[in-house]
């Protein structure tokens, strides 16, 4: 009875509760889209997506119209005035801004008028930022006084004012006394600072003060303005600045656009509010086009319907992505935008959120599998996404400032992923000053390969570490250490998100004279001490005590003293006088250098010190112990064999002044590495080539970059026929360049260089010989002392006979370089299936094709075998990849490039059927293309340059490698393009392999 009773006063209540009635808006689009569209047309956009949606918000709004500008570059720096004038337009100021600039000027005697923006409308904005107490009475005297009739006198007077701001502050510097900002010229046209744009966003959007010091955990606190700090910490509060990416706020440097694009986007709903503007989330149901109007149909987040009429082209508006600007025919069904709407109920901007069925979220990567190009993606509250990588997904980070690879990815790295029915589309690695990045502070007290665990308050804390996990010291990113450098009982700051520590610092109670380290040299138990030499080159020695204890941690584990070895690098940390903990890193490092001098025992004259010159600064006196190993011509010698003069490497512990010497390698025989014709210069102590040709493949080829070069010490120089000593200079000499291999670094071993003609190249058989002369292509050429002969990879004393085919290089009277002409061999490009492979062993193809250059590709029935090993290079259109991956292509359908036995590289990529051959031209065009046709086993010209899209693009070069450098001006190319990408009507070609010079 009583459950009877219950149900029908439901279905009374049910039936007397109205029902929520949705909302309906109704909204229009705008007649000044064009202007805003053309807003944005003048700002460069950078890499980074989050800051091109920032400079697009700004730039359409016309946020930077007062700055007149016809191109906007993220990393231009703004002046005091310009910046101003954006924070007060992103304020709704803009007007105020150019009535006071008006009163001003009529105020102004006749024929004394302002014409010019950089005097006329700032000084209106000038005046408002005083009016609104943005600016001090100070400030806005010193701006207003500053004022000339023409450009020049304006800006010589600005880097008059800036000369006195800079005598100011290096006289305080200089007397030891402090300085204020408030003692310094306010000087309108000079650069503004990170700190005082800081404080006028602050003052102009009236944001509510924080008095939380979070400009206390950045390592350059102290160069913050005590008049800055608080405006500082607000921002910081509101997540609206952050540091760059060493980890430093950087107050005092100057500030661009991109940075204040970055603050005021992060503050947009005090600029919405500011210019009565009202933003509505909302997924777009359906869109209707008619001949002469449009209407979009949406749902906001409270479920309510919206619906945007537009008349195209008369009313419309813009849309903004991270890639670009647009009008609203870009938006689909599906897609989730953001809405900027007037209070006419004009819809004048629209940010697109994600794309239809697209999700964004943020996270850190959890899983990488790089063979099937899937990646894991962990979120704060706990949800797991598992997505596959788009061949199109882009990746980028931010920390680098660049677009990077899958390859490039590890797990623990914190991202924002945007991905559909779990593809993914594009990956912003996030930097490590993100402010969703929670900092716990606390003791270690368990650091291992995978994970570290804190001390908080009495309670343990444990984080994953990551291969990105970032090591350093007291905030500073530009101070790198190394995971070993973290023990047990030390006090830290972790960086954390997700669970995984995104970096490690140091903490700044730390005291710096607490720590000595250096390059251990002995540790004696007996009698407690140990002994280093530090990075001055200076031994020192220290003592512990056997009843207080000694902790030693050796790379990152528990060890004791017996683990240390001479040359590790150690940290001594103390308590009091003793050593209380030691933390301690294996140190194996490899040197190029020259020994300077040696200091031999007298009796023995055997090596005790040797002097070492690397990279031009001499090192030393450092210790040669008998247990140094010495190398020469690949067989074992002695320190008798090394002498001053010769070139070394040297393998061991090095740590500033200190080493602790393992190995010493003598170089003796070192090959000729390249030949170069070109314009010399020296500046400083290196060689500058520009107009380069190389030889290469027995002819020179023209290079379109510079090379440089360290000019060693044993360089030799002939200038006009005669060697050179001491100091002297080429400037844009011809010249001619031998370069030689040393320890696998390329350094010039002779230059010849002409003050006056020029050198040139001669190829062909020698028909004459004489004592002194060759007779070379109808020419007689003397040979001299210093002419060189490269015999077998080596500059040698072998003399040219008639019969002899070589490549000469002269300068129109003497022979100045030699080289015979060496047998070249092309590499052999196949495609097919992969039918069996024998790990490091053998990979078999089956129905495979090879590439003739004449006629087009050829198929061939039977099966081809060819060796490979480590040394084979694998890659795919995402990079290089491991030879461990080769046994995964069984069965797929891939490129080999081959000398006839060896695989050399393979390349995983879509078969490209067509063949377009041509020259590359200038801004990248393909000059004189032609197609082989695969139907009809025909060359075809192509009537139009297409521009080269190598975007996603394997090259190779002339020898079957690799290429890292994209072709230059001038290089023939053979475009292998697939047919889904093959479409003459298109301004672009897209290849999936690229072969240059073959």
């Amino acid at each position: 009875m009583k459950i009877a009773f219950l149900i029908a006063l439901v279905c009374i209540l049910n039936i007397l509760t109205p029902a929520k009635v949705k909302a309906y808006a109704e909204y229009t689009a705008n007649s000044d889209y064009n202007r805003m569209l053309k807003n944005t047309a003048c700002v460069e956009l950078p890499q980074n997506p989050v800051s091109k949606k920032s400079l697009l918000f700004l730039s359409a709004l016309g946020f930077f119209s007062s700055t007149n500008k016809a191109v906007i570059k993220p990393s231009d720096i703004l002046t005091k005035e310009e910046a101003l004038s954006i924070i007060l337009n992103s304020a709704g100021r803009q007007q105020d801004a150019f009535v006071r600039a008006e009163k001003l000027e009529q105020k102004r005697p006749s024929g004394s008028k302002l014409v010019k923006p950089y005097n006329y409308l700032y000084l209106g904005y000038i005046q408002l930022a005083y009016d609104l107490k943005i600016i001090s009475k100070k400030e806005y005297q010193d701006a207003m006084a500053q004022v000339q009739p023409g450009f020049k006198e304006h800006q010589k007077m600005t880097e008059d004012l800036i000369k006195k701001n800079n005598e100011i502050v290096s006289k305080a510097v200089y007397e030891g006394r402090p300085y204020s900002y408030d003692d310094l010229v306010f000087v309108r046209s000079a650069p503004a600072t990170r700190q005082e744009v800081c404080r006028w966003v602050v003052l102009t959007f009236r944001i509510p003060q924080s008095y939380e010091n979070l400009a206390r955990l950045y390592p350059d606190y102290d160069k913050i303005d005590s008049k800055f700090l608080s405006s500082i910490n607000t921002l910081l509060k509101n997540g609206a600045i952050v540091g760059r990416s060493d980890g430093y706020l950087h107050p005092d440097d100057y500030i661009t656009y991109e940075e204040i694009g970055f603050i005021l986007y992060n503050l947009k709903d005090y600029i919405l509010k500011a210019n009565g503007l009202k933003k509505e989330a909302a997924e777009i149901n359906g869109i209707q086009r008619y001949p002469d109007k449009m209407v979009i149909t949406c749902e906001n987040d409270s479920g309510d319907d919206i619906s945007i009429l537009l008349f195209p082209p008369k009313q419309d508006f813009v849309v903004i992505t991270d890639q670009k600007a647009a009008l609203a025919s870009l938006l689909q069904q599906g897609d989730y935008v953001e809405l900027y709407v007037n209070n006419k109920n004009q819809v004048v901007l629209a940010e697109v959120l994600s794309k239809a069925g697209t999700v964004s979220a943020k996270g850190v990567i959890t899983k990488i599998d790089s063979k099937k190009n899937t990646i894991q993606i962990k979120l704060s509250d706990g949800k797991i996404y598992n997505l596959q990588v788009s061949p199109k997904a882009t990746i980028y980070d931010t920390r680098l400032q660049k677009m990077v690879k899958l390859s490039d990815l590890s797990a623990g790295n914190m991202v924002e992923a945007t991905f559909k029915k779990e593809r993914l589309d594009s990956l912003i690695i996030l930097s490590y000053q993100d402010q969703d990045i929670n900092r716990v502070q606390g003791t270690i007290s368990l650091i291992s390969n995978d994970r570290i665990i804190l001390n908080t308050n009495g309670k343990p804390v444990s984080f994953l570490l990551s291969p990105d996990t970032v090591y350093i010291d007291r905030g500073d990113f530009t101070r790198v250490l190394s995971r070993n450098d973290f023990y047990q009982g030390m006090k830290v700051l972790v960086g954390q998100y997700c669970g995984y520590a995104q970096y490690i610092s140091t903490t700044f109670d730390e005291r710096a004279e607490d720590v000595a380290y250096g390059i251990l040299y002995e540790i004696d138990a007996n009698l407690s001490y140990v002994e280093i030499y530090n990075q001055d080159g200076v031994k020192k020695s220290y003592r512990f005590s056997k009843k207080l204890g000694l902790k030693v941690i050796k790379d990152g584990r528990a060890a004791s003293l017996n683990d240390l070895s001479q040359g590790d690098i150690v940290y001594l940390y103390f308590n009091g006088d003793f050593i209380r903990s030691i933390t301690a890193r294996t140190n194996s490092q490899t040197k190029i250098a020259k020994i300077e001098n040696l200091k031999k025992d007298p009796l023995t004259g055997v090596p005790q010190k040797i002097y070492l010159n690397i990279d031009g600064r001499v090192y030393g006196p450092y210790d040669l112990g008998d247990d140094v190993e010495v190398v020469k011509d690949g067989r074992k010698a002695g320190l008798k064999d090394l002498s001053p003069g010769q070139f070394v490497k040297v393998t061991g512990s090095f740590f500033g002044m200190s080493a602790n010497i393992k190995k010493i390698e003598i170089s003796t025989n070192e090959y000729v590495k390249n030949i170069y014709l070109a314009k010399v210069s020296i500046i400083g102590g290196d060689l500058y080539l520009s107009d380069v040709s190389i030889l290469r493949n027995n002819k020179f080829e023209k290079l379109y970059d510079y090379r440089r070069f360290k000019i060693p010490s044993d360089a030799v120089f002939v200038v006009d026929g005669k060697r050179q000593s001491g100091n002297f200079s080429l400037q844009n000499f011809s010249a001619v360049v031998i370069t030689k291999d040393r320890f696998s670094q390329e350094v010039p071993g002779m230059i010849f260089a002409l003050s006056k003609g020029a050198y040139s190249a001669v190829y062909g058989e020698i028909t004459g010989k004489s004592a002194d002369a060759v007779f070379l292509q109808g020419e007689w050429y003397n040979l001299n002392q210093n002419s060189c002969i490269v015999s077998n990879g080596l500059l040698s004393n072998a003399s040219l006979k008639s019969g002899d085919e070589i490549i000469a290089v002269t300068d129109g009277k003497n022979l100045i370089v030699a080289k015979y002409r060496e047998a070249v061999s092309k590499p052999i490009i196949v495609r097919g299936e992969v039918l069996e492979i024998s790990d490091l062993e053998y990979i078999k193809l089956k129905n495979y094709v090879y590439l003739d250059k004449q006629n087009g590709w050829q198929f061939v029935s039977t099966p081809v075998v060819f060796s490979y090993d480590t040394q084979t290079v694998f890659c795919d259109v995402y990079g290089l990849n491991s030879p461990k991956d080769i046994p995964g292509l069984l069965n797929k359908s891939v490129y080999i490039v081959h000398d006839g036995k060896y695989a050399k590289t393979i390349i995983d990529a879509s078969f490209g059927g067509y063949i377009v051959v041509g020259t590359v031209g200038k801004n990248g065009q393909l000059v004189n293309p032609q197609y082989h046709d695969m139907i009809t086993k025909t060359w075809n010209k192509i009537t139009t340059n297409p521009v080269l899209d190598l975007s996603g693009a394997v090259l190779i070069d002339a020898s079957g490698e690799i290429a890292q450098v994209l072709p230059q001006y001038g290089d023939e190319v053979i475009l292998l393009v697939s047919q889904s990408d093959f479409d003459l009507n298109k301004a672009t070609l897209k290849p999936s392999v690229v072969i240059v010079n073959y």
